[in-house]
C-alpha cells in the first residue's frame, strides 16, 4: 500500500471522529425549555405564583364630604307630621256620681280625638258636652237646657272613671266625675257567667244573668245598689283593679261594651 492510499482512509475515519464528538456540544447549546420572547414589542411579565398577568388596582373610591347642602338634598320627600292619638277611649254610656254636677248620665261619642257628648240629668234637663281628648285628658265645654255652661277638663284615670275640674261665673271650684257602670261585667271573673248591665238618667239599673234572669237595682251617686235573693246588696267600685266588689262576698269584673 503506497503512503497515498494509507491517509486517505486514515483522513476519513479522523473527520468522522470528530464530527461524532462535536454533536453533544451543540445539542447542549440549544435552549432547554420555555419560550422565547417575540423578537418585536415588550416582552409580557408574568405573575411568578399564577402565571396569570398582575391584575390592574382598583380606582380609589372618591368620598365626598358631608357638607350642609348635600345632607339638605339627600332627602327630599316632606316628612308628614304625627297626629296626636288619643291615649284612651271614652265613647259610651257614663253615670255622674255627683260632687254637685247633678245626677245624670252622659253618652259620649269619640271620633279620633274630638268627642261629643248628651247629657240627660235625673230632674228631666238635657246638655251637650263638646272637647278634644289629649292623651287620657278631656278639655271640654258643656252647656245645658237651664242656660249653664262650663269649661274644664276630665282626666280617664282609670279604664271606668273620668274626674275633674269644672269652672263658670258662679262655680270657681267645681267638680265632676263620672263612672262607667253601663256594659258587660264578668261574675267572679269568669266569661261564661255575664252580667249584662245598663241604666238611665235617673239611676235605675238593671242586670241581666247569662240565663236571662234579670235584676233591679239603682244609683246613687258613686254607690250601687242591687235586689237579688230577696235583699239588696251594695257594690263599691274598685276602678284600680276594674271591678265591683259587692257587700255579699262576690264580684265582677269588667269585660267590656
Amino acid at each position: 500500500m503506497t503512503l497515498t492510499s494509507w491517509r486517505l482512509p486514515l483522513l476519513l475515519w479522523t473527520t468522522a471522529l470528530f464530527a461524532l464528538l462535536s454533536f453533544p456540544f451543540s445539542v447542549c447549546a440549544q435552549p432547554s425549555g420555555g419560550k422565547l420572547p417575540p423578537a418585536s414589542g415588550p416582552a409580557t411579565t408574568t405573575s411568578k405564583t399564577t402565571g396569570n398577568p398582575p391584575s390592574t388596582p382598583a380606582a380609589r373610591k372618591t368620598v365626598t364630604p358631608r357638607t350642609r347642602s348635600n345632607i339638605a338634598t339627600r332627602n327630599t320627600s316632606p316628612r308628614t307630621a304625627k297626629s296626636a292619638l288619643p291615649g284612651g277611649a271614652i265613647d259610651g254610656k257614663w253615670w255622674t256620681t255627683g260632687n254637685g254636677f247633678g245626677d245624670s248620665e252622659v253618652v259620649f261619642t269619640q271620633t279620633g280625638p274630638r268627642v261629643s257628648g248628651v247629657i240627660k240629668y235625673a230632674d228631666g234637663r238635657t246638655g251637650t258636652v263638646e272637647g278634644t281628648l289629649v292623651g287620657k285628658r278631656l278639655q271640654h265645654r258643656w252647656t245645658n237646657s237651664s242656660g249653664s255652661a262650663g269649661t274644664g277638663w276630665l282626666e280617664l284615670s282609670w279604664n271606668n272613671f273620668l274626674g275633674g275640674p269644672w269652672q263658670n261665673a258662679q262655680e270657681r271650684n267645681g267638680s265632676w266625675t263620672l263612672s262607667r257602670i253601663e256594659g258587660t261585667w264578668c261574675f267572679g271573673g269568669s266569661r261564661t257567667r255575664i252580667r249584662r248591665v245598663t241604666h238611665d238618667a235617673r239611676g235605675r239599673l238593671t242586670s241581666i244573668a247569662e240565663d236571662g234572669t234579670p235584676y233591679e237595682g239603682r244609683l246613687e251617686g258613686p254607690r250601687m245598689f242591687l235586689d237579688s235573693d230577696l235583699m239588696t246588696i251594695e257594690g263599691t267600685m274598685n276602678f284600680r283593679h276594674n271591678r265591683v266588689e259587692w257587700s255579699s262576698g262576690f264580684s265582677w269584673t269588667w269585660c267590656g261594651r
